[in-house]
């Protein structure tokens, strides 16, 4: 027996290439992790480099460009110095007053312990708990490990203890600078280079390069303002709390934000932390945690949304796993660079075709169009949903354009799958149901608006009693009755009488009437068998019956409409085609019922 081949199944290219990727993101993943001690100072170097380019750009109107970055550079690192010195320095001081403060943390403490006293609530959830951590404890009795005393180290051995670890950061620190002085100084080449390693269509590398870099300077230099605004506020506020040292609790304020989701966290605990220490009673360090939280709501609830809304175009869920992922696997300088990375991965997958999917995971675009976001929500029943879907729509694009993208494409996409047999009757049944009560969500609410126009110019919108009525029903089947409902739905909207029927309701006397232009409707272009019958069963008033077909193709059908002898009285096309068609109908006719 021969095995089969790779390519002899459709399923085999898509489980290779998944494979593929998997195998890909695995490897990634596993070089990211054991290359960190390289790849993090590359990193930050790339991102300090980023933040010091619109400077060096500035300062290259007037000065060459090794002389741009010399002097960027030494004013950023000035910068730095200057701030980490003033932080060292502030930091000495609240160590040093800490211990004047012991008062206060006793009768703090004291209070505290006056909680659990007696028998209350929190006495007895402190007893059980140490109940249980007894019942768990290892044995009371058990031996002591031996205690080993060790000689005093010489004099060299205390000193390279205590330099070693000083080593390491003085070294990452100076590498992250002279990487990022090279970066600056050979940024044009790396581009080049960049370009030509990574695609062979200069043009759109070029432009995926410097989309990636935009995007990146702005959120950088965007969070920069920020979050340096929020530790002047802060700052400010706690000086006017009486809190000491207000001006080093607003600079690690504003620097904790820097790290995304968890930064905000810690600054504002240890403030508060602080405030216990120094501030008598518990009012001022409630006021001190208050104030933070409170301007950080607001800067990241209404302020960063404004600013940062066009500019990463990654989606918040995104940006939270991300932090979780780069957090675990580079740790605070991982949360760090979260923000970069990702809009990284978004841009390539914006530019590069095989990598289509980091633009569908991370980016804020609906993954879906929206008469395909409508489908997927009738088809489980969420009608209010699809109601605001198709509502959204509307407001965008306008409501005929908007019932176009949104329930008419749809009903195309449902008509087609009926006909493959994706759908079984109880989910088309549900579809057409829904789409009858989708349009009368909408109607309620254009009826409301309608009403508060006509209030308010004082007039009348509505269309005359003895204008043509227009009766749409069902062509072919039940996804044609939907069609029906909104085309009688977009034609009532642009100003005319028009109703609806399903095809299996009987039709009385009345819609027959001279008065009546009925309106058969389908999803797709009929036989020439269904032409016929339904001109047969809806025949009204000297043959006053129009067809209509919800076509987005504009396929031609001149041969079918000639054969039946309905050239005249047959329009294919979008929602809007469809109402001005019937909009000249009714012109027609009623010149016709004046003469």
């Amino acid at each position: 027996m021969r095995l089969p081949t790779l390519g002899g199944d459709d399923r085999d290219p898509r489980l290779a290439r998944a494979v593929a990727f998997t195998f890909l993101g695995a490897t990634a993943i596993l070089a990211l992790s054991f290359g960190q001690e390289v790849l993090i100072p590359v990193a930050v170097a790339v991102m300090f480099a980023f933040i010091l380019n619109p400077l060096v750009n500035a300062l290259r109107r007037v000065l060459p460009l090794p002389l741009a970055v010399g002097v960027a550079m030494l004013g950023a690192l000035a910068c730095i110095g200057v701030l980490a010195v003033l932080a060292a320095s502030q930091l000495a001081e609240v160590a040093g007053s800490l211990a004047g403060y012991q008062s206060n943390l006793h009768q703090k403490i004291k209070d505290v312990r006056q909680l659990s006293e007696g028998a209350g609530p929190v006495s007895r959830f402190i007893s059980m708990t140490a109940s249980l951590a007894q019942d768990l404890s290892p044995e009371a009795n058990a031996a002591a490990p031996a205690l080993r005393v060790q000689s005093s180290e010489s004099n060299l051995a205390s000193v390279a203890s205590f330099v070693a670890p000083l080593v390491h950061p003085l070294l990452s620190i100076g590498i992250v600078i002279v990487l990022a002085l090279f970066i600056l100084l050979d940024r044009d080449r790396l581009s080049d280079k960049f370009v030509r390693l990574f695609g062979a269509d200069v043009h759109a590398t070029s432009q995926a390069v410097g989309d990636a870099a935009a995007r990146i300077a702005r959120v950088l230099s965007l969070q920069l303002a920020t979050n340096l605004g929020f530790g002047v506020i802060v700052g400010i506020g706690l000086f006017a709390l009486g809190m000491p040292n207000a001006l080093l609790w607003g600079l690690l304020a504003g620097a904790f934000r820097f790290v995304p989701y968890v930064g905000a966290v810690m600054g504002a605990l240890l403030p508060t932390v602080i405030a216990l220490a120094v501030m008598p009673g518990w009012l001022q360090p409630l006021l001190v945690l208050g104030l933070i939280v409170g301007l950080d709501l607001l800067i990241g609830q209404l302020v960063e949304p404004l600013l940062f809304g066009e500019s990463t175009g990654v989606t918040p869920l995104a940006l939270i796993l991300s932090a979780i992922f780069w957090g675990m696997l580079w740790g605070p300088i991982g949360l760090l660079l979260s923000t970069p990375l990702t809009i990284c991965l978004l841009v390539l997958g914006t530019h590069v075709p095989n990598l289509q999917f980091l633009r569908v995971l991370l980016g804020d675009e609906p993954a879906l169009e929206s008469h395909q976001q409508v489908y997927r929500r009738l088809i489980r029943g969420a009608v209010v949903d699809a109601a605001a879907v198709a509502l959204k729509e509307i407001e965008d694009k306008g409501l005929e354009h908007g019932l176009d993208e949104s329930l008419g494409r749809m009903l195309v996409l449902a008509d087609h799958d009926r006909e493959l047999r994706r759908l079984d009757a109880k989910q088309t049944a549900t579809i057409v149901d829904g789409t009858d009560e989708v349009l009368d969500l909408l109607e309620e609410h254009f009826g409301e608006k309608r009403a508060d126009d006509e209030k308010a110019d004082g007039e009348d919108a509505r269309p005359p009693a003895h204008s043509v009525l227009f009766h749409c029903v069902g062509g072919r089947g039940e996804v044609d009755d939907a069609a029906a409902a909104v085309i009688a739905f977009g034609l009532r909207q642009r100003g005319l009488r028009a109703e609806d029927s399903r095809r299996a309701e009987p039709l009385d006397d009345a819609r027959r009437e001279d008065g009546v232009l009925m309106v058969a409707c389908y999803c797709s272009h009929p036989s020439q068998a269904v032409l016929r019958y339904n001109m047969r069963k809806l025949h009204a008033g000297a043959g006053q019956t129009r067809h209509a077909v919800v076509d987005y193709e504009v396929a031609p059908m001149p041969d079918l409409a000639a054969k039946v002898g309905l050239s005249g009285d047959m329009v294919a096309g979008d929602i809007e085609a469809i109402a001005r068609f019937m909009q000249q109908q009714s012109l027609a006719v009623t010149g016709l019922a004046a003469q």
